[in-house]
């Protein structure tokens, strides 16, 4: 090779990486939060969240699971592996106080889709239940310490659990400050500041969790950069799963659909936690999907009713930096394609 050819492969080698690391560094950080157990979305959402990784369009940090339900992370560990990612970071919540299956006993629904997945050899993954992975606390901790200021997104779409810890603790609470660029929160509705709602299963355990709730309420009062907490959810009529059917029987999200919706004509079922991460990664590429609310303060309070035990209400008495969003109706048909769309796409081949 002449020198002029050496000197001009060096070049074009060299741009090639530039352009690599300039590509990989737009792509955003997130790490996703979830309750994984109770309903299928939260699976769904995270093979949409891998999907996405696969399309250089995210970079996923780790997955935490928020619950005292034991199977979740190893259900985690076999969507991961089924995307040729066995080694992405599982964290876990490790007391004893919070189960999210008690909303399943509570309404006498939602099969159990965990444990038989994890249990079975025919799917991949080496995680059983939250003892085998880190305590999410500390995972968080470490992470956070080795990205750049400002450049996180946290996906929560279950108990804030997790996040109440790590801001309770003073190290936590500044590196999430530093670190996070925004939270953004699937948790049901927000009334205005005049009306009262129920708080959600995301947040509160539908009504039947103290230990949820409290968390919920903490951190909407102490989290230190912006919350983006959802409006509306996409009705009906553009649920979607029924494509997975297509999809290999090795397929840890299509099994959960399976078990989810045994004798069920279809399996559709609705969008919330996709939307939630749909809105983390494209709400400022395609701001025509989004309507944001006015400013305000996303607040849980106590109430004295034996039944209602939390509300939820926006607060807009005072400026704020977090933000109200709501997906347009008009939409929803073009939002649910695009999410089914990822949520089928097949893994990337191993390298």
């Amino acid at each position: 090779m002449t020198f002029r050819k050496a000197a001009f492969f060096i070049v074009i080698t060299t741009l090639l990486l530039c352009i690599k690391a300039s590509v990989s560094f737009g792509k955003l950080k997130v790490i996703y939060e979830t309750d994984m157990d109770t309903d299928v979305d939260d699976a769904a959402a995270l093979a949409m969240l891998h999907a996405l990784a696969d399309n250089e369009e995210v970079e996923l940090l780790a997955v935490m699971h928020n619950t005292s339900d034991d199977f979740g992370p190893g259900y985690i560990d076999a969507i991961n592996s089924y995307y040729n990612r066995p080694d992405l970071p599982i964290g876990s919540y490790k007391r004893d106080d919070t189960y999210s299956r008690d909303i399943a006993t509570l309404l006498n629904c939602c099969p159990e889709f965990t444990r038989p997945i994890v249990l079975d050899p025919f799917f991949e993954g080496d995680v059983r239940t939250r003892a085998d992975v880190a305590d999410s606390h500390q995972l968080y901790i470490d992470i956070l310490q080795g990205v750049p200021e400002s450049s996180v997104t946290i996906i929560s779409v279950g108990y804030m659990l997790n996040l109440e810890y790590l801001i309770k603790d003073p190290v936590g609470l500044e590196l999430v400050r530093r670190k996070v660029k925004e939270l953004v929160v699937f948790g049901g509705g927000w009334m205005p500041q005049d009306e009262r709602h129920v708080l959600k299963m995301n947040l509160g355990g539908q009504q039947i969790n103290h230990t949820a709730g409290m968390a919920a309420m903490h951190v909407f009062e102490h989290w230190p950069t912006p919350i983006h907490v959802n409006a509306n959810r996409i009705s009906k009529e553009y649920y979607q799963g029924e494509r997975l059917k297509e999809t290999p029987k090795n397929n840890p999200v299509r099994e959960a659909y399976r078990i989810y919706r045994h004798n069920k004509e279809h399996w559709n079922r609705h969008l919330a936690d996709m939307s939630a991460a749909y809105y983390a990664v494209f709400r400022n590429r395609k701001p025509e999907y989004w309507t944001l609310g006015s400013r305000g303060t996303p607040r849980v309070g106590c109430t004295r009713d034996p039944i209602i035990h939390f509300y939820s209400i926006w607060d807009t008495a005072e400026d704020s930096q977090h933000v109200h969003w709501s997906v347009n109706p008009g939409k929803f048909e073009e939002i649910s394609e695009h999410i089914e769309d990822l949520f089928v796409q097949p893994p990337a081949l191993k390298d």
